[in-house]
């Protein structure tokens, strides 16, 4: 799997690995280091962060890395709020 772009969604991109990592055979229990190396930025900050045990986690990993990126329904909703609709013509 390539490393994670500035200009990649980190939501589809994590859904992309999960389904790589499925595909692949890849052990779960390596899917949160692995996803660790990958990713860049605010995304790799947050896995730093992480204690050892913590990062070998998937699912504690994942979270992480979307709290850091603040990806929650609460954004979504905000974001959506936010949007301004075209004015036709």
């Amino acid at each position: 799997m390539p490393r994670m772009t500035k200009d990649d969604d980190p939501e589809a991109y994590i859904e992309a690995f999960e389904q790589t990592a499925i595909q692949t055979g890849l052990d779960r229990s390596q899917w949160g280091h692995q996803l660790g190396g990958l990713v860049i930025d605010e995304a790799q900050a947050a896995y730093r962060a992480l204690f050892r045990e913590e990062a070998q986690d998937y699912e504690v990993v994942k979270a992480a890395i979307l709290y850091r990126l603040e990806i929650s329904p609460e954004s979504y909703r905000q974001a959506f709020r936010a949007h301004k609709p075209r004015e036709s013509k």
